[in-house]
Formats: C-alpha cells, sequence, structure tokens
C-alpha cells in the first residue's frame, strides 16, 4: 500500500483556492437545513455532498493538476503489510483545512473514494521515527522488516466499547451496535482484535482503564447532539407503542425505520411521510464541515455519570492509538481534539446520520480492520460495503471521515 501525499495550500496562501474551499464548506454547512427539509437519508443530502466534492477537486487540482495523479511512485510512504490497496491519497492541509469533508472529493465522473482511500491529517502519511515511539509505531516499523515466517506472540488488541448516556431504548440499539463489531471482529480472517463491553462506564473510570487498551469505539445517538431536551419523549414513545400494536422491539425498528432515536417529530409521522419540519439540530450548522463547534464545545462524550473531554483523556499520554466515535457529527467537534489530545487517528461522523446505517458501518469497519487492512483502506471499504447494501443514492455511505495516519492496522496495535 502506497500512500501519496497531497500538500494543501496554507489558509492566506492562495485567495482563488481560500474562495472555492470557503465556498465548499459553505455548502457542507447547509446540509442540515437540507436534511430538514428532505430528510436524513436523502438523495438530495447525496447530491449536495457530490456538487461540494466537485468543488473540493477543483480547489485542489487548481494549485496542483496534478494532484491526483494515481502514480505509485510520487513521494508518500509505503506499507507492504497492508492487505487494503495499491493507492491512497494522503491530505496534508492545515487546521483550517482539515475538518472539511475531503473523502467527499468528486472528479466530475465519480467520488474518488471509489477507488481510492482517502485520509486528511495536519501531518504527512510517513510514520515518524519519534524517540520514545509510541508501541503502536515501533509495531509498524517493524513489521516492514519482519523475518518470513517469524512468530508473533502478542496478545490480541483489545477495544473497549464505551456506551454514551441515552434512554433505554437507546441503549438497546447501542448495545445492539456492539453484538455487531463484535461478531464482525470474530469472523475476520486474522482474528487480530476483541471487543470488550463492560456495561456502563463513568468518566473516572474511563479515564483510569483508557490506557490498558489499543482502541476506544464510541456509541450515542448519531442523529442528534449530544445534549437535547426531553420534552415530549414520553409523549411519542407512548404514541408510537400504542400505533404500533405493541410488537417486539425488532418489529418496532422495522415500522418507524428510525430506530427509536429522539428526532424532535413524531416517529410514526415521520415513516409515513418522511417529514423533518421540526427536526432540531442545535448547532449543526457550525459543526458540519469545520473544526469547531457551538455544540457542547467544552465537553465531549457524554457518559452515564456525565461528560468526558479528551483533554481530560489525553493526560499522561492515556488515549489509545485507535479512536472511533460514533455519534453525532463528532468528526467536526471531536476528531482534531483527540488527534491533539494523543490519538493517531480518528474516525466518525461528518453529518448527522439514522442509527442502523451508523452500526453497519461500524461493524463493516472492523471486519475489514481485523482482516489486515489499515484503518485507511477498512474506512474506504466499509463505505463501499454499506453503499451495495443501502444504494449508491443514500448519503451514509459517505457520512464518515477518518483522519490522523491511514496506515495503522489492528495488528500493530
Amino acid at each position: 500500500m502506497h500512500w501519496i501525499d497531497i500538500s494543501l495550500p496554507t489558509t492566506g496562501s492562495c485567495p482563488e483556492t481560500d474562495r472555492q474551499l470557503a465556498e465548499a464548506r459553505s455548502l457542507t454547512e447547509e446540509i442540515p437545513d437540507l436534511q430538514e427539509r428532505h430528510g436524513l437519508d436523502s438523495p438530495a443530502v447525496t447530491r449536495r455532498m457530490e456538487e461540494t466534492g466537485r468543488l473540493l477537486f477543483t480547489a485542489v487540482i487548481a494549485h496542483d493538476p496534478e494532484a491526483f495523479r494515481p502514480d505509485p511512485d510520487r513521494s508518500g510512504a509505503s506499507f507492504p503489510a497492508d492487505a487494503g490497496g495499491k493507492l491512497g491519497f494522503h491530505l496534508l492541509a492545515d487546521r483550517q483545512q482539515v475538518g472539511l469533508p475531503w473523502y467527499w472529493l468528486h472528479n466530475g465522473v465519480e467520488f474518488l473514494l471509489e477507488k481510492y482511500p482517502i485520509v486528511v491529517a495536519e501531518h504527512a502519511s510517513r510514520v515518524p521515527e519519534v524517540d520514545p515511539p509510541r508501541l503502536w509505531m515501533q509495531r509498524h516499523s517493524d513489521a516492514l522488516f519482519a523475518r518470513e515466517g517469524a512468530v508473533d506472540d502478542r496478545g490480541r488488541p483489545e477495544i473497549l466499547f464505551v456506551p454514551g448516556h441515552g434512554r433505554d431504548e437507546i441503549r438497546r440499539l447501542m448495545f445492539r451496535e456492539a453484538d455487531g463489531i463484535d461478531l464482525a471482529l470474530a469472523a475476520a480472517s486474522t482474528q487480530r482484535g476483541r471487543l470488550r463491553i463492560p456495561g456502563a462506564i463513568t468518566p473516572g473510570l474511563l479515564a483510569a482503564r483508557a490506557m490498558l487498551y489499543q482502541a476506544l469505539h464510541f456509541a450515542a445517538p448519531t442523529s442528534q447532539p449530544p445534549e437535547v431536551s426531553g420534552a415530549g419523549e414520553n409523549r411519542w414513545l407512548a404514541g408510537l407503542m400504542a400505533a404500533a400494536g405493541h410488537p417486539d422491539a425488532d418489529a418496532v425498528d422495522e415500522l418507524v425505520g428510525q430506530d427509536l432515536e429522539i428526532l424532535g417529530v413524531d416517529p410514526v409521522e415521520a415513516a409515513l411521510d418522511h417529514a423533518m419540519e421540526t427536526y432540531a439540530r442545535r448547532g449543526v450548522a457550525a459543526t458540519v464541515g469545520s473544526g469547531a463547534s457551538t455544540a457542547a464545545p467544552d465537553t465531549g462524550w457524554m457518559l452515564e455519570d456525565g461528560p468526558v473531554s479528551p483533554e481530560n483523556l489525553g493526560r499522561d499520554s492515556c488515549l489509545p492509538p485507535l479512536v472511533f466515535s460514533n455519534s453525532w457529527c463528532s468528526l467536526g467537534w471531536l476528531g482534531q481534539r483527540f488527534l491533539d489530545a494523543g490519538a493517531s487517528t480518528f474516525l466518525g461522523t461528518a453529518i448527522p446520520v439514522f442509527s442502523r446505517p451508523a452500526r453497519l458501518f461500524a461493524a463493516l469497519f472492523y471486519g475489514f480492520l481485523g482482516d489486515g487492512q489499515g484503518s485507511g483502506c477498512a474506512h474506504r471499504n466499509a463505505a463501499l460495503a454499506l453503499r451495495e447494501k443501502l444504494g449508491p443514492e443514500h448519503p451514509a455511505w459517505l457520512a464518515y471521515g477518518i483522519q490522523g495516519y491511514g496506515s495503522l492496522r489492528l495488528g500493530d496495535l
């Protein structure tokens, strides 16, 4: 696997590029309004992603016409152990640009993600020779020079499942996500990793135990902000159960198609007419397509006993290398914070998405990761597999992004 480094012009150095990127950011920030009008999973959202991706592509090639030339001899970093593909694009961006949805890059014919993994970071793709190195970086380097037939006696890396705050119905969906991930890891050809599902986790417990694991997976509602009003919850849930005739939980999921998530709109009516007129997402416009947010700026993950921030988890360098936050718009307002706090690779959502496709994507990602692919390739292949399941016009396959090192593998953790 060879990652081609593409250095983007720094903010302020190219007025035309700045103008185009600002326009792309504006289009991205309008997506929540588009979702309110048409629905979270409307093809109109996918078309807006394509429009934004074409603008991003134009902005890059205006600066460097050869930026996306798939030549394996171009500068970058090679990782022979990565089983996921031959070439990938690693975009080297400054802090103002890194939060843009670069995985929506579209050349006018297709999304680049259809053919190549795409990762963005403030650093190049090559794993640095730090002193002392992070453990995964040392193992990554050792793998490049491993003797043929060498025996690897390391224990399997462990991924801690961190359930977010939520009502009983929401928590049921979170642990269904855990089951999917667990099955995907068990079915992987290498069976490298295993998921630890401890149940409720407090902020203090997470801070004390995070260093014992090689990855963190946080599960929370993906269609709403971490702080939402509880007004009306009992009303619409009671109405839903009455209208559904009290079927079992799975049947209710199928009836409303929204996995019982609190959307600020009556679920039965939404299932009938796909209307989202009263759907509320506080602060989404300031989050999507940027590296900061006005939504809960001083918090992070909402756990049962309160919030926990990336900054607190990063104290004493106890954050694992891989963090996957399967929660509301996490890429925009948590991605860079987790990387700053010490994580090496971060995956998260860029736009609101229903929980069923969110659960599917998580299981697919860990399945490919367990098969020996690097995080960048696993992200791309999970996206394509989700598109195969939901159809090319469903926006969920483009709802996830990755920042950091696309070469990070489960076997290195």
